[in-house]
């Protein structure tokens, strides 16, 4: 009888850390979709407010989202999308030395600790469709003529 209780116990404590890594291991896929599904969505824009749109309707599958606040102060850009809610996250965009402008995060309940680094793990796939957005802004911004 002892034998039988001992084993019940080392398969109750097995139980979770097998959960804990099956549950690990569905994040990391969630998250791969994600940034799958980020690449294919912002890829297809230069312009910036449809890139922010396509940006927030993608995350809001992985993390609810009421909306973002998408600036850049010395390319003048600055792109409210959605509900600007009581609660936030925002990160400063730098690539290499390269600013990029600001993007916060809004919805109406604070951000569980799993949930910033589901964004923060995404936020990558932003980078170069945002880049190539920003290059050319300022493309066609020198290239119009002042009349």
């Amino acid at each position: 009888m002892t034998a039988y209780l001992h084993s019940t116990l080392e398969n109750t404590e097995q139980q979770p850390a097998t959960k804990d890594a099956q549950a690990s291991l569905k994040r990391k896929q969630r998250e791969q979709e994600l940034r799958q599904l980020l690449s294919e969505n912002l890829g297809g824009t230069l312009e910036i407010s449809a890139l922010q749109q396509r940006l927030l309707n993608s995350m809001t599958r992985g993390v609810a989202l009421d909306g973002l606040h998408y600036h850049h102060e010395a390319l003048d850009v600055d792109i409210r999308i959605g509900k600007q809610s009581s609660h936030s996250c925002g990160y400063r965009l730098l690539c290499t030395d390269e600013y990029l402008g600001e993007i916060v995060f809004k919805r109406n309940r604070k951000f569980t600790e799993r949930e910033l680094q589901l964004i923060e793990a995404l936020i990558p796939a932003l980078v170069s469709p945002l880049r190539n957005s920003l290059r050319s802004k300022q493309q066609s911004a020198t290239d119009t003529p002042v009349r």
